[in-house]
């Protein structure tokens, strides 16, 4: 049975996200920026002018809710999608000036709310935090990787 401070940590880690992610769009709304852009909008940052298929192969994306932000993306015209002249069948995506301009509002945004987040905590509380996090996070990864599936009902002696 699950301890009552693993469902209470659970449930404070998903508070925080969602916390997190609703003052960052109370920042990036004003500038037609959701927050889930953000990665896809640092990769393109990084490099432009890809086909999907690049691009999906650095982010952690569903293929299909990819799919489905870049149609948002290019709606609110953060983006285009253009044929590429030498092959017909293969497209890219190009930020568009919009898309480009927003990289230091979106950075400043980050930046404000994560000095709020940071609030009373020394560079040590912040290292020690990000290392549990890593951690976790590789222990989760870890554990979606192995292929074993071991499922006990019950174990008597």
């Amino acid at each position: 049975m699950t301890a009552p401070h693993d469902q209470l940590f659970f449930t404070r880690l998903a508070r925080i996200h969602r916390l997190y992610a609703k003052a960052l769009s109370k920042r990036l709304a004003p500038h037609g920026v959701n927050p889930g852009y953000l990665e896809i909008l640092h990769s393109l940052w990084t490099r432009d002018n890809v086909t999907q298929k690049q691009l999906h192969s650095t982010l952690d994306i569903e293929q299909a809710t990819l799919s489905n932000t870049l149609t948002r993306m290019e709606r609110d015209e953060l983006l285009e999608r253009t044929r590429n002249s030498k092959d017909r069948r293969v497209t890219q995506i190009l930020l568009t000036h919009k898309g480009h301009s927003l990289q230091n509002v979106v950075n400043s945004a980050i930046e404000n709310l994560q000095s709020i987040v940071n609030t009373g905590l020394t560079i040590n509380d912040r290292r020690y935090f990000n290392r549990i996090l890593t951690q976790m996070t590789e222990h989760i990864e870890d554990d979606l990787d192995d292929t074993t599936l071991l499922l006990i009902d019950e174990i008597q002696d």
